[in-house]
């Protein structure tokens, strides 16, 4: 208990800061704009669609991450510190999951007590304080790792625990439904079920190897039921993935990416990169490309050495082989060879990491035998988490507000194309046209006919009533399925101020894309009822309540025309349905 509370008290002094942060990136889309999560009436439906309802379409289903808002966004509505400080409970919880389960691993190895409460504790707490955590615990929408982790490990535990039981199948049972809960936080929740298969059959119990694939099954059954009812979705690509012969060289440099962050956490930033993007024959460019031929260098001695490693310790330490297999098994699905969203990500060894630290500690517990050694060892260690800890607490305020966060990830490294166009929507927002057309023309030429690059380009033109500019580069972007939508209203705009009139087609016709665009229709609306036609806007809007029944504004905004139009009835009742899937609105 101890233990525990000492990781619960670092967790939350590291990651203090981040309580005085505001939503950021992705949680504007998540939490602010998440038709989804406005009712408990909606928690079924939330398991009917993939995250992203009124933004970029993904196929990311995690409708337990989804469920956490909903219950917040209930008590809090959007004030963004109790979403914080929910994040770091999670952590913790997780934390005190990874030790509970370390403690259960070692005693099922039969290691020393002593030694395996020393070793548990030290891994826990390095891996708990690691800032490389930060995009999962600082940053709202980052929560479906911990989710995930913190149902996994409970998942382990209890795999461990039926272990050698009379009565194991209570135990299994208990595994099949925290898997499930993992699986439906996070897809990779998935490998933990991957994980106790690797568990069980390191420890050759054919019986509970039968009765965990039974709950594994019956995991899986539920798993692909539910998310088969999710309406499928276009994902869109903005740049094609690498070809498959590039794919180990990634791996390779991601490994020793990896490794140097987990040892030296000094330079850290989201929207990290190992791909080679040359861009000419000049000193600049060639120093990057040989700086990445030696990462690939350094990621096979890396893959080589834990290969060494895994070898040895199959023949002399099967508690640290055991802990080597079950990193590589969760490194697996994110090590670089498969085609993600990005091809390297921080957050992505949540778990692995939590594995490796298990076993470097015992592996440097079992080697180190004299005293004066041990406690050299010890203070070593009490340094590096110390730092680990600092580190975290720094990192924590790159999450304080968007443009802190954007700001600093570009002049971390992180200057992706995506991460320029968030910081020049910011400047255009300001009205700081200059700087906004710098960063949109930095994100140009890092992908030439990036689509939001594009549209935003269009929108500086326009602000500057530079219309034939405007007309040029959301042609361009009309080009692209993804920013189609935006460029037909963009294009609307610009005809306005060419002949002094809305084009209510045009708007029409971006409203009703594939998907369609809610904001677009809702901009649509607004120009139907501004030129007199609000009988034609309550008609548009009643079509859309068809299918997207459960969207409160809109129910909200059917009720304010109608009212205009005199039907006070209708609109009362339009307004009863809003209150009903918004539970803030009650008392309107």
């Amino acid at each position: 208990m101890i233990i525990c509370g000492v990781l619960v008290v670092l967790i939350f002094a590291a990651h203090a800061p981040a309580l005085r942060g505001t939503f950021v990136w992705d949680d504007t889309a998540l939490v602010l704009r998440d038709p989804l999560i406005r009712s408990w009436r909606l928690i079924p439906e939330g398991f009917q669609h993939f995250l992203f309802v009124d933004a970029t379409p993904s196929n990311f289903y995690r409708p337990v991450q989804r469920l956490t808002y909903t219950l917040e966004y209930w008590a809090f509505a959007f004030r963004p510190a109790p979403y914080h400080l929910t994040n770091i409970l999670l952590h913790a919880a997780t934390a005190i999951a990874l030790f509970t389960f370390a403690l259960a691993f070692f005693r099922l190895y039969r290691v020393d007590e002593r030694k395996s409460l020393g070793v548990a504790a030290i891994a826990s707490l390095a891996w708990a304080l690691h800032p490389l955590h930060s995009g999962v615990v600082d940053y709202v929408s980052g929560r479906a790792d911990s989710l995930a982790a913190l149902f996994g490990f409970a998942a382990l535990y209890f795999t461990v625990r039926a272990l050698g039981q009379a009565a194991a199948w209570k135990f299994y049972a208990i595994t099949g439904f925290a898997l499930l809960a993992s699986a439906l936080s996070k897809e990779t929740g998935l490998v933990f079920s991957a994980l106790a298969i690797t568990l069980i059959l390191l420890t050759k119990n054919w019986k509970g190897l039968a009765v965990s694939g039974v709950a594994i099954a019956f995991v899986l059954t539920i798993y692909v039921t539910l998310r088969s009812q999710v309406p499928p979705v276009n994902v869109p690509q903005l740049s094609p993935p690498a070809p498959a012969l590039v794919r180990p060289i990634i791996a390779a440099r991601a490994l020793a990416e990896y490794a140097g962050l987990l040892i030296a956490p000094v330079n850290l930033h989201m929207d990290r990169d190992v791909e080679n993007h040359s861009w000419g024959f000049n000193p600049v460019s060639l120093t990057a490309g040989a700086w990445r031929e030696l990462q690939t260098l350094a990621g096979l001695i890396v893959f080589g050495v834990l290969l060494w490693w895994a070898r040895r310790a199959h023949k002399n330490e099967p508690a640290i082989f055991a802990l080597l297999l079950c990193a590589g098994v969760s490194y697996l699905p994110v090590c670089g060879l498969f085609s993600l969203n990005a091809n390297i990500a921080e957050h992505w060894i949540y778990v692995p990491l939590a594995f490796i630290l298990l076993a470097v500690a015992l592996q440097v517990a079992l080697i180190v035998r004299p005293r004066a050694a041990f406690l050299s060892v010890i203070a070593l260690a009490t340094l590096w988490i110390a730092f680990l800890g600092l580190r975290t607490f720094y990192r924590a305020q790159d999450w304080q507000d968007p443009r802190t966060f954007f700001g600093r990830t570009i002049g971390a490294g992180g200057d992706s194309a995506r991460m320029l166009i968030n910081l020049g929507a910011l400047e255009l927002s300001d009205g700081h046209l200059e700087q906004a057309d710098m960063l949109f023309q930095r994100a140009l030429s890092k992908n030439p006919e990036q689509p939001f690059a594009l549209l935003n380009l269009g929108a500086v033109a326009l602000k500057r009533n530079d219309l034939s500019t405007a007309r040029g580069f959301l042609e361009r972007a009309q080009k692209n399925p993804v920013s189609l939508a935006q460029a037909e209203e963009m294009l609307a705009m610009v005809e306005q101020k060419e002949k002094g009139q809305v084009n209510l087609s045009r708007l029409r016709m971006a409203s009703r894309t594939n998907p369609p665009s809610w904001p677009i229709m809702r901009r649509y609306l607004a120009a139907l009822a501004v030129t007199g036609q609000t009988e034609k806007a309550v008609a548009e809007l009643q079509a859309v309540l068809k299918t997207e029944w459960y969207r409160a504004e809109s129910w909200q905004l059917l009720s304010d025309y109608l009212a205009r139009l005199g039907q006070t009835d209708e609109a009362n009742r339009a307004l009863l349905q809003a209150q009903t899937f918004d539970v803030h609105l009650t008392g309107h």
